[in-house]
This record gives C-alpha cells, structure tokens and sequence, in this order.
C-alpha cells in the first residue's frame, strides 16, 4: 500500500511545484526580481512549514532567466543597447552595485558608458578602473572639471555606439530582465522613447519599499507631473538630436529631457513591468532642492509649451510635484449644454441654476430635452425656461443613446462643442466649463470628462471610467474620499490620478463635453445601447477615431446619484452587445490603467499574484503610443 502511495503523493507534490514556479515566473514578469525579493521575505516569515517555497521560488527567477537568455539566442538581430551611468562621489557599494545590475543582465549585447564627473573620492576611480578591467563592453571617462549631473551625463552620451540609450542613476539599479524588455520592444517597435514601471528600495537595506505603476504615454499627464522617470530608453540618434542634457539644469534635467524627447517622439512605449530599482535617500537632490526644483520645472514646462505652439499659464498643483497647466481660450467656442430629462423639473432648475452661477467666460445655450413630461410643476418650469433657453420636447420611447442623438441634431452648425449633461448635476465652484473646454478647444481632443462627487461633496464618484474593470467598465475613484485626514489637504490618488489632467480611454456622459466634428465624425451614441455604457462606447469609437479623451480634474461637480453601488447588470442587451464589440480592447487592458493593478476595485490597488491565472497574456505585453502626422495619437498592442 505505502509503495502504490508514494508515487501519487510525490505526483500531487510535483503539480504544487509547479504551480508555485508559474507563480514566481508572474512575479518576476510584473514585478521584476525586486517583487519576487519581496515576496521570498514575506514567505520565510508566514510559511516557516514549508522551508522549501523560498528556495523554489529562487529556483524559479534562474529558470526565467535561462528562458530569456534562450529566447535571445533566437532573436534574428539583437541591438546594442547603451547604458548611460553619470557618477559622482558615489558610495562604494551603491557603485558597486549599479555596475553589477548591468554586468548580470540576461540580454548580454549592451555597453556600459560611465562619465565620473571628477570625483574626490579615491575609491571611485579603483572601482571604475576594476571593472573596466575585467569587462571590455565598460567604457568610462573620467571628466577634469565637475560639471554636475547633466553634464556628466552628455559625457557618457558621447561614448555610446549603441541604437538605444538606457538611463541609469549611480545609486540605483537595473533588474535583470531589464534590458532583455527593451531589446524585445526594440526588435517588435523600433520606438524613439520608452519607459517602465519601478520600484522603490530602501536607502541602505535595499528592501522594496513601493511601486509605480504607470499608465501608457498621456501629454497631459506629462505637462501635469513629471511621471516618466525610470527605466527610460530612447534612440540614441533622438537624445542626440535634442542636444542631450540641458547642461545649465542641476535639478529637473529629466523632466526637460522627457518634454523634448516628447515633442519629437513618433513612437512612445510604456513597458508595465518593473525594470528598475530607484534608491531613496535623503541625500537626492531633489528632496534637498524642493522649492528650486519646483521653479525649474515650472520654467522647462513653460518652454516646452512655447516650443509646441501653446498659449498656457503654469501654476504649482495641489500637491508637491504637480502643475496646472491653463490654456487661453480661443475665440469663436459656442456650447450648447443637453440636459435631458422627464419630470423632475427640480433639478432641473438646480442644474440650470448652478449652471448660470458658475459660468462666465464661456458662450453657451441650455438646451432641455423634455422627454414626456407630464410633471404640472415642471412643465411649467419649462415654459419659463423657453423665455431664456431652448426647451425640445421628445415623445419616443425612452432610449438615451436616441434622445441625445435626435436633441444634437436638432440644433444646427451654430456650435463648436456639446456638453452632455445629467439633470441630477450640479456645478458647485466657478470655473468648470472654462477649463473644460480649454482641453476640448485643442482639435486631437474629441471628447473632455469631469470629477463628480456623490451629493455630500466629499465622495468621489467618477474620476474617468477604466475599461475593464469589473468585467466591463467602472469608474476610477469611485467612493474614495477627496480629502486627506486632519485636514491636510486633498488627496491626491494614486500617482495624481484625482487631481491631474489626462488621457483616459472614457469618461462619463453624465458631464461630458464634446466637440461637434468629433460627434459628427463618428455618428454620435449608438443607438443600439439604449440605457448603459453607450458613453463608454462613444469615448471608445472616438478614440478608434484618432481623437483624445481627457479627464478634466479641475472641473469638480456634484451628480446627485445614489451612493448604492451598481454595475449595471439592470441591462443585459446592452452589457452583451457592448462585450461583443469591445471584449478585444477589455483582454488587451485599459492601456491608460496598469495591468499590475486589480480590476477588481476602484482604488488603484495592487493585483494580487493569484489573479495573473484569471489575466489574458496580453496583459502583460507594452503598449505602443504612436503620432499620427497631424499629432492625434493611437495605441497598438504586442501580439503576446
């Protein structure tokens, strides 16, 4: 009996192994070698009785790296990938380990460029010269003057050979995978810029402490946060191009490196996988040159609006790190606002009202869509509207995608843009429509979202939609809390995600602004969604269209909607007839939300390993960011 037992249990043993190494391979793919790290100092805590998951999960990390290393030997042409490594002063075992992160990457076909910028410590130039030594792809030189950190960097720039360029801080470290993704997107893509997901490591043990997880290439987001910062990789011919470092920068350099970068970029690739390993100390200059660096930055964003034609105000945001970028508007912008309704003329009127409050710099006409009201009081409200407004009445059967198509085409070429608008919305500070529309005047911008609250002005309820989520769409932020405990201040959301403009695949119809070209380029709603995600489908076709959707933080309102939750099952036509058309983009991934994070809340949380058996593989590819010759942007993804 013991003998016919042993072979099963040894089996039901093997398939747990396995399932185990699947797991390390996700973390390493995702997190990098630094998640996995993380995870391997979790499990000898928690799973002391079973001493062997952390050798096999090590076991794993060595498995996947002889499993690229063997996929490289396939590749038809491997490209020399230039590591750009400025040092000054460094610790030794900082150095050390910089280098070593570089000598231990799976793809082998890179040169490490290293510029001292005349450092006065003496081990510096015996490490430097140790490794140069032992590894003929090291080059280094050695700079007579200390020219700071931009300069230094222009000096390794000068040694590379390489098509590509790797930023690497001489206190950081790349993962081992890193330069293995970069060639992968290089050979697929040929992109002019890319950049990865991070982490960050504790100044001396080197532990994890945090992630960034970045969403694709967004120019608002950008011109709102310096958000791109490591792993970043460009064609070297481009960094050329642009003039490399601005040498007069001692702070914010990358940032204005980013911005131009930008400008010229065809092709942009965001990589959601965590290809490096950033080192916070408080020695960094810019935790010691906060308020210069804030300035610095203000003044190349500045500049890099000027060099794009752009005519913006720069303001500090709401938090550390963070602008608000105004643009002057254009003369000639004409809104009509659609509000359609049935009864509830009360808020009706709070709309209208609020509306009337709070707007001033924009010409605009409230146009009620009165779909057979039988309300006395609100028809009558009606009446004393049309002495002001438009007031249209519609007795078909109730379809909103229908109602909004029929009222926009009633209205003629006398408008610019339409703002889409619930009646159970309330405008509560001044200044919303404005900035709106300063994003929707730009003519690759088809469609602009607000920030809503739930009714007690403390709840957010849509900060943009991710497509996805939930199986089919949610909306970002939805019940977080605005603002900070203790009043200190707003919350800022995850990487700024509440309190920044920026692309997103949709937003919400509840206030939606869009410009009539766009409406009319691509019908309007679909009138085979007659109740829900017609507004996610809208956004969704615009963007096939070649227009940007762009959530407006600054436009903050209030949707008197009922804080129970729902996901809209109440229309399963409407659920099954949009899978049916989008279920390809919802397997891709929202490229504007990070496949490391859960789908399953609202809260930008991090995914959980055991999810990546429930993940379509092209999750886990890049997302391709391309210009199209009149600068409106389109997304490809990696077949995976």
């Amino acid at each position: 009996m013991i003998q016919l037992i042993r072979p099963i249990r040894e089996k039901i043993k093997h398939l747990g192994l396995l399932r185990l190494i699947g797991k390390g391979f996700y973390i390493l793919r995702n997190e990098g070698f630094s998640g996995l790290s993380r995870r391997l100092a979790r499990m000898a805590g928690k799973e002391a009785e079973r001493p062997d998951s952390a050798l096999l999960l090590a076991q794993a990390r060595e498995a996947y790296c002889r499993f690229l290393a063997q996929q490289v030997k396939t590749w038809p042409h491997k490209p020399l990938i230039s590591i750009l490594l400025p040092v000054h002063n460094t610790p030794e075992n900082w150095l050390r380990q910089a280098i070593d992160s570089v000598t231990n990457q799976v793809y082998e076909h890179w040169e490490l460029c290293i510029a001292d910028d005349a450092s006065t410590q003496p081990h510096v130039r015996r490490v430097l010269e140790e490794y140069r030594r032992r590894n003929a792809r090291i080059k280094v030189a050695y700079r007579a003057t200390n020219g700071q950190v931009s300069a230094a960097a222009n000096s390794a720039l000068a040694l590379a050979t390489g098509a590509y360029a790797v930023l690497l801080d001489h206190d950081d470290r790349l993962e081992r995978h890193a330069l293995y993704r970069v060639a992968e997107v290089i050979l697929a893509d040929c992109p002019d810029m890319m950049y990865s997901d991070e982490a960050f490591i504790a100044e001396q043990s080197g532990e994890v402490t945090g992630y960034a997880f970045r969403p694709a290439f967004s120019l608002e987001l950008l011109r709102a946060h310096a958000y791109i910062v490591r792993l970043a990789a460009f064609k070297t011919r481009l960094l050329r191009d642009i003039g490399g470092f601005d040498p007069a920068l001692i702070v914010s350099q990358d940032y204005d490196l980013m911005l131009r970068a930008a400008e010229q970029a065809r092709t942009i690739v965001h990589i959601p996988d965590v290809l490096y390993c950033r080192r916070t100390h408080e020695g960094a200059t810019g935790r010691l040159e906060q308020g210069k660096a804030m300035e610095t930055a203000k003044s190349v964003l500045a500049a890099h609006l000027a060099r794009c034609g752009e005519k913006a105000e720069i303001a500090d945001g709401q938090a550390f790190g963070f602008f608000d970028v105004r643009y002057a508007l254009e003369p000639g912008l004409r809104v009509a606002v659609v509000i359609p309704t049935k009864n509830h003329g009360d808020l009706v009127r709070q709309c209208v009202d609020s509306i009337a409050r709070t707007t001033r710099g924009v010409c605009y006409d409230i146009v009620v869509v009165d779909h057979a009201s039988d309300d006395p009081a609100t028809l009558a409200y009606f009446d004393e509207l049309r002495t002001r407004h438009k007031v249209l009445r519609y007795d078909g059967a109730f379809n909103f995608s229908t109602i909004n198509n029929w009222a926009i085409a009633q209205l003629g070429a006398a408008y610019t843009h339409y703002l889409l608008c619930n009646n159970d919305i309330e405008a509560i500070a001044p200044g919303w429509l404005e900035r709106m529309l300063e994003l929707g005047q730009k003519r690759d911008v088809g469609i602009v979202g607000a920030k809503l609250y739930y009714p007690d002005g403390r709840t957010i309820q849509h900060a943009g939609v991710c497509v996805g989520m939930f199986g089919i769409a949610e909306h970002y932020g939805k019940f977080m809390e605005k603002d900070l405990p203790d009043g200190q201040g707003v919350y800022p959301g995850y990487l700024g995600s509440l309190i920044t403009n920026r692309e997103m695949s949709s937003v919400t119809a509840a206030c939606l602004l869009i410009r009539r070209d766009a409406f009319e380029w691509i019908a309007g709603f679909d009138e085979a969604l007659a109740v829900g995600f017609g507004d996610v489908d809208l956004c969704l076709r615009a963007r096939q269209a070649g227009y940007r959707i762009v959530f407006c933080a600054q436009a903050e309102l209030i949707h008197h909607e009922s804080f129970t939750r729902g996901k809209n099952n109440q229309h399963p036509e409407d659920s099954s007839y949009f899978l049916n058309r989008w279920q390809t983009f919802i397997n891709e991934g929202d490229p504007y939300y990070n496949p490391n994070l859960t789908l399953l809340n609202t809260f930008w949380h991090t995914k959980k390993s055991e999810e990546a058996s429930q993940t379509p593989a092209k999750r886990k590819g890049w997302r391709v960011f391309r210009k199209t010759p009149n600068m409106v942007g389109t997304f490809s993804f990696p077949e995976s």
